[in-house]
């Protein structure tokens, strides 16, 4: 299964720590940040509109391009060679947090769980290109 996601790719942020006072008692709590959630429900949004109709059980290999902005302050030859795959990102958002991002929206809609993932395409990569967006193959084995 092939499909494409036209949205600016964004990495899983932190976990947020915080105090909750319930009485007389202060409790530590930890939650998502709303921007986060935000681009969770993006994403999800549009992921439901290429789901199978039940999700994927055992084995699943996956193949992720996540196309980011080529930064529009670098020069014509940089944006030129960013486009053909001569130059690809080396700054943040790091590929690991990406995938997570990516994975764990998928959970529930394309498989049960993201530990069902046992392996990447080749493929899966930062690259440059317009308009940002995710590229995904799925493979059952």
């Amino acid at each position: 299964m092939k499909f494409t996601i036209l949205l600016p790719p964004k990495a899983q942020k932190r976990a947020r720590a915080g105090a909750v006072r319930r009485g007389a008692k202060v409790f530590s709590v930890t939650y998502k940040d709303q921007a986060q959630e935000l681009e969770e429900n993006k994403l999800i949004s549009c992921l439901l509109r290429e789901r199978p109709l039940f999700p994927f059980a055992g084995p699943i290999l996956l193949g992720v391009r996540a196309y980011l902005p080529i930064p529009e302050s670098k020069p014509k030859k940089f944006k030129a060679a960013a486009l053909s795959g001569e130059i690809r990102p080396t700054t943040k958002p790091d590929l690991d947090n990406l995938l997570k991002h990516f994975k764990d929206c998928c959970k529930g809609i394309f498989w049960i769980d993201d530990k069902q993932v046992v392996g990447y395409l080749s493929e899966t990569g930062k690259y440059y290109g317009y308009p940002a967006r995710w590229e995904v193959t799925i493979e059952r084995i």
